[in-house]
């Protein structure tokens, strides 16, 4: 898990940490969003499941996460298991995703 605090931040753990599973956004950073944080992810082709965090817990917004591409929204107060099992789950999905492209890259090899 990778938590950021800014954008900036996320950006050059992005390009110096080594591989993470989830990384975990506060909606409104210093210098943008969750959804910058999202777009930079996604520049740097990372294979990462993005959690955002709320005050508030807000269906339109958990919504928004959802169709832009985010994993989940967490919401205040955080509860360790509700966190764990969110973290938990994400890291298990993009295991899973990973697995799988793994898999389709190797049969489609194997057929060339």
């Amino acid at each position: 898990m990778l938590p950021v605090c800014d954008c900036n931040e996320a950006r050059q753990m992005l390009e110096t940490q080594p591989p993470v599973q989830v990384l975990v956004t506060d909606t409104a950073l210093v210098d943008g969003d969750w959804r910058r944080v999202l777009e930079l992810v996604v520049q740097e082709c990372a294979n990462i499941e993005v959690v955002v965090s709320s005050r508030l817990g807000d269906p339109k917004l958990w919504l928004d996460v959802l169709e832009q591409g985010g994993y989940d929204l967490l919401v205040e107060p955080y509860h360790h298991e509700e966190v764990q099992r969110i973290v938990e789950a994400a890291a298990a999905r993009r295991y899973m995703h990973s697995h799988a492209q793994a898999i389709s890259h190797k049969r489609h090899a194997a057929q060339l």
